[in-house]
């Protein structure tokens, strides 16, 4: 049997892939695509509600079926429908016919499919939507449910403008504001605020230290943005030497965010997106100082044996 080690080095490989293609769509959802799926355990995804205050949209269905493939198909990649869905819902996907999938199902008396379940995040079912009613019949589902007495707590103020498109500066700053009191990841919309900012606000130190205090991951234009400024301000006068620490102190809170939740989901795939984004913040934060491939390799290892401890994946 192959060790849990040798397991890492093909991951390994793999992320290679996956950094050449772009970020890891499991943690941040592309705003212009469908539906993001949680990945994890059904303990996983209620505990994942709970902490963002959100519902839980649940898609239940078999491999044989073939509504459940329409809506596959047509509705989840629809961007109208990601939008609605990636605001407003966490977003979980079971086949009834497989592993939790049979239990949840018995356990919410789901017998037909597709069946839609919308669950408080305490677990309490509210409501059950049968069968494939189309694009514009989900929507006006997921309509319904926001505004029924359970889930209304449930939705933020901005939720519904943010998910309908606005995506002007002044907005987003005070939806960020909401998001980080209700505790939901502001990845996508940290990002899509620096994306809304005139040029010149860029370089202003307003901008800098909200962005230092707002980010959340590595995995994030924000962070390429704090690189580039720390980058510009170590070509400045040493005056600007405070705002660099409070970048570097963001950058490294970004990256320990994430490897704790690399951690937590047992992501290999991940983990190494992370190390590739902390040689990214030591050669920015070193720029004099140039690691050979021996030395990039042992910092690599030490997130990677960090890692294995903390998951117990190493085999003794």
């Amino acid at each position: 049997m192959k060790s849990r080690v040798s397991r890492l080095s093909l991951c390994m490989v793999l992320s290679m892939t996956f950094g050449a293609m772009g970020q890891p769509i499991t943690f941040l959802p592309d705003e212009s695509a469908g539906i993001t799926f949680f990945t994890g355990s059904w303990k996983d995804v209620l505990a994942e509600a709970k902490r963002q205050n959100k519902p839980v949209f649940v898609d239940i269905h078999t491999s044989w079926c073939p509504p459940c493939k329409r809506m596959a198909k047509e509705a989840f990649p629809n961007p109208k429908v990601g939008a609605k869905f990636n605001v407003h819902f966490i977003n979980y996907q079971l086949d009834a016919e497989q592993g939790e999938g049979a239990q949840v199902a018995k356990q919410y008396a789901v017998s037909s499919y597709p069946t839609a379940l919308y669950i408080a995040p305490n677990g309490t079912l509210v409501h059950r939507a049968v069968g494939y009613s189309g694009i514009n019949g989900m929507l006006d589902v997921a309509d319904k449910m926001l505004t029924t007495p359970q889930l209304r707590p449930t939705v933020a103020k901005g939720d519904k403008d943010y998910a309908d498109g606005r995506r002007d500066a002044g907005f987003l700053k005070k939806y960020l504001a909401t998001c980080q009191t209700l505790n939901r990841p502001t990845n996508d919309v940290l990002d899509a605020y620096l994306k809304a900012l005139p040029e010149p606000e860029l370089t202003t130190r307003e901008t800098m230290s909200f962005v230092a205090g707002s980010i959340q991951s590595s995995v994030t234009k924000a962070f390429d943005y704090l690189i580039k400024t720390r980058s510009d301000l170590q070509t400045s006068e040493p005056a600007k030497q405070s705002q660099t620490t409070i970048i570097s102190n963001a950058l490294a809170y970004a990256l320990g965010n994430d490897f704790r939740l690399a951690n937590t989901t047992n992501n290999e795939v991940f983990l190494e997106t992370i190390i590739a984004n902390s040689e990214r913040n030591f050669a920015s934060a070193n720029p004099s100082l140039i690691r050979e491939e021996a030395q990039q390799q042992e910092a690599a290892n030490s997130y990677r044996l960090k890692f294995l401890k903390q998951t117990q994946n190493l085999v003794k």
